[in-house]
């Protein structure tokens, strides 16, 4: 037996390890007291001895075996120091700015499984942009610590997989500069109600998992055995105001639920936000229900427009980038919020819903019972009259679309 090791009576490998991962988990006079006791137990209080078999450091064991014979701790020089603020507790204003820029790059997590948003902004890009936008170079940190300070406020770098490439129209980076330029525009002007939707996929009704550890009795459905009871979601998000709007929908997914929520939304405003609101800015994805080409959600938005006396633009998202949608978010935490939920009822799908938060504030909820026929569509002939109303983008048609008012045409 060599002099290096304790007796294999009293310490196995499989221990060394365990007590090795306990060492790991621990930090400064912690470590170095438990250090300490492992060498009085197992290595006859010798440091070079602990060194040896638990491949520590013998400094650290030989101060920690010093500390816990004498009472006095060594504390380092950070242990000191008051503690140095975070960049972005630092520089407020830089660090809205960057959460700005980062939302316009961003996308939610397309699984739902983390609140985690993947951006496609570089601390390099960051930097420069933020430098575009007026701040000054001394409020700047370097490149590796702006890397730091994106993971920190949740904007994750995702690398694109080579044997899964990013998938993309010749457009797409138009598409998105345009989105961009004209979100900027409305910005600033407060006529302009910005307003971002989308339907979530369907919530089944009954004793299922929702893939999640539950709350409650541990006992769930592992097979969909014909479920009977739906609801599909519809979310609007007004990015001026933060508030959400929440409609559950017991039929199906068509143009004319997307067009009756957003009509039951503009009849939920005040009037002084009605009376101030010229445009409709909607930012809505590339889906089939409601996309730039779907004949009934064209006609319904030309009827909209009619309705409320107000212009509406509509932005769309190109093809497998609707994640970037602001709204997508929401759905991130609504998912979250419920996960492991046994949603048994419809009482219960809603409150789980009233009871998440988007910015602090609780959603506003509907439920609609109306039956929507799926499949509408006009032939061309019908639809002569509605494109004739539609202002299209020259550059993209199909995603930058302006309807005005018959009172204004």
């Amino acid at each position: 037996m060599s002099d290096n090791h304790p007796k294999k009576d009293l310490l196995t490998e499989s221990t060394i390890q365990d007590i090795r991962l306990a060492a790991k988990q621990m930090y400064g006079e912690k470590r170095r007291y438990f250090q300490a006791e492992m060498a009085e137990k197992y290595c006859d209080g010798l440091a070079w001895k602990a060194a040896a078999v638990f491949k520590w450091n013998q400094k650290t064991v030989d101060l920690g075996l010093n500390e816990k014979r004498t009472g006095i701790i060594c504390f380092g020089a950070q242990k000191l120091r008051s503690g140095r603020k975070k960049w972005e507790d630092e520089h407020l204003k830089a660090a809205a700015i960057l959460c700005e820029i980062a939302e316009e790059h961003s996308q939610q997590d397309p699984s739902f499984r983390s609140l985690i948003a993947y951006t496609r902004l570089t601390a390099k890009a960051a930097l420069r942009l933020l430098r575009e936008r007026g701040v000054s170079e001394d409020e700047l940190p370097g490149k590796s610590t702006m890397a730091a300070i994106l993971n920190r406020l949740g904007y994750r770098l995702r690398k694109v997989l080579k044997a899964k490439p990013q998938r993309k129209i010749p457009e797409t980076d138009a598409i998105f500069n345009n989105v961009k330029k004209k979100d900027d525009e409305a910005k600033k002007d407060s006529s302009i109600k910005r307003l971002s939707i989308d339907c979530k996929a369907t919530v089944k009704i009954g004793d299922y998992s929702r893939g999640g550890e539950t709350r409650g009795d541990n006992k769930a459905c592992d097979h969909d055995m014909g479920c009977k009871e739906k609801y599909t979601p519809f979310g609007i998000l007004d990015e001026d105001t933060n508030r959400l709007f929440l409609t559950f929908g017991s039929s199906c997914k068509t143009s004319d639920f997307i067009a009756d929520s957003l009509e039951v939304h503009w009849e939920q405003l005040t009037k002084e936000e009605q009376d101030r609101t010229d445009t409709l800015q909607i930012r809505v994805d590339n889906g089939p229900e409601s996309n730039g080409v779907r004949t009934q959600f064209l006609k319904r938005m030309v009827e909209f427009a009619d309705k409320t006396g107000k212009q509406i633009q509509l932005l769309y998202y190109p093809p497998y980038h609707s994640k970037y949608n602001p709204i997508e978010r929401c759905w991130g935490i609504l998912e979250q919020h419920w996960n492991g939920a046994k949603l048994t009822d419809v009482d219960t799908m809603l409150n789980w819903a009233q009871s998440m938060t988007w910015k602090g504030i609780n959603p506003i909820l509907k439920l609609s019972r109306k039956i929507y026929e799926k499949g509408i569509s006009l032939s061309k002939k019908a639809m002569r009259p509605i494109e004739a109303r539609l202002v299209r983008s020259p550059l993209l048609p199909k995603w930058d679309i302006r309807i005005q008012p018959e009172s204004c045409a």
